[in-house]
């Protein structure tokens, strides 16, 4: 164990976490699987070939999933579990991915605590994973006793599946022996309330007296006020002008928002369609805003590698911008 830990993310470790189950999951199923069917012959059917391993991957993760409580403090631990779910969340499979590592844990607990009357949680996630992989085809392997079926898995194959899911056993506890793990600065919630998905508005220009607000419902509403009224509004505190604010961050897409803004802001950051642009960074989980021109909100990437550096004071990190704008 090293003397002076390096420290890392929660989110960091859990993406590095999954990474590497995954990784040696795709590595394990081929001899497995081999093994498997020399040993069974033609009795190991699986169900779905291409889904095999993925679903070793879920398996193996959701049993060292468990060790999580026991290593870190409890609020810590909560948190590094929502991370583990957002990084299996993908597109593509992560409906599926994050309701199967909940049922794997889910059957482990329920085996846990029924453990007197006949659980056993050492075998109740390789049995769930035999059952995916198997489907109907798991009744080739439902032992019989007294000329019955028992609803009993063969004990060697659980053993088989047992010893392959016991290589991935300690893949926290090593992260927690070599890493001092932090909370980031991104929330677990990467959209600040408020926020929009921003939709491009027509070309065509609004006639003057045009206002938009949001309905009960949260739909984006326009009326037509005759301009003397505004400005009676305005004038009265009876409205307020706000400026819509296109906005960009650690998530995929623009987001909009409209504000008031100070009239040097306007000065310095609406364009002439009156919108204005913005940068969002996350400092211990807080958005925080950074208004720039249109043409530095373009290269916002670069703007998000100042933002996002933890060594950098929010003085520090605004003269940078600012010297980017000048530049």
């Amino acid at each position: 164990m090293p003397l002076f830990k390096k420290k890392l993310t929660e989110q960091e470790a859990a993406a590095q976490f999954v990474l590497y189950i995954m990784k040696e999951a795709q590595a394990a199923w081929p001899s497995l699987y081999k093994s498997l069917n020399d040993t069974f012959k033609k009795k190991f059917i699986v169900e779905d070939e291409t889904m095999a391993a993925f679903d070793l991957a879920l398996a193996a993760l959701a049993q060292d999933l468990r060790a999580v409580k026991n290593l870190f403090p409890k609020d810590q631990a909560e948190r590094i579990e929502k991370w583990v779910y957002q990084c299996i969340d993908t597109e593509d499979w992560g409906e599926y991915a994050v309701e199967e590592v909940k049922k794997y844990g889910e059957k482990f607990q329920i085996d846990i605590q029924n453990i007197n009357v006949g659980g056993d949680p050492l075998s109740a996630i390789p049995a769930r994973l035999v059952q995916r992989w198997l489907g109907q085809n798991v009744h080739n392997f439902v032992v019989e006793m007294n000329g019955g079926k028992a609803g009993i898995i063969s004990p060697v194959l659980l053993m088989m599946v047992t010893g392959t899911l016991t290589t991935f056993i300690g893949t926290w506890k090593r992260i927690k022996d070599n890493f001092k793990l932090i909370e980031g600065d991104l929330p677990l919630d990467e959209n600040p309330s408020g926020l929009r998905d921003s939709v491009p508005e027509p070309d065509e220009k609004k006639p003057d007296g045009t206002i938009q607000f949001y309905d009960e419902q949260g739909n984006l509403k326009e009326k037509w006020l005759p301009p003397e009224q505004l400005n009676v509004l305005l004038r009265n505190g009876g409205a307020k002008k706000i400026y819509k604010v296109l906005i960009k961050g650690p998530w995929n897409g623009i987001k909009e928002a409209y504000w008031e803004l100070s009239d040097e802001t306007v000065i310095r950051f609406v364009d002439k369609k009156g919108y204005a642009y913005a940068i969002c960074a996350y400092e211990k989980g807080e958005p925080n805003y950074c208004f720039v021109t249109k043409k530095l909100w373009k290269k916002s990437d670069r703007i998000g590698v100042i933002l996002g550096d933890p060594h950098l004071s929010s003085e520090q990190k605004q003269e940078k911008i600012k010297k980017m704008s000048n530049g």
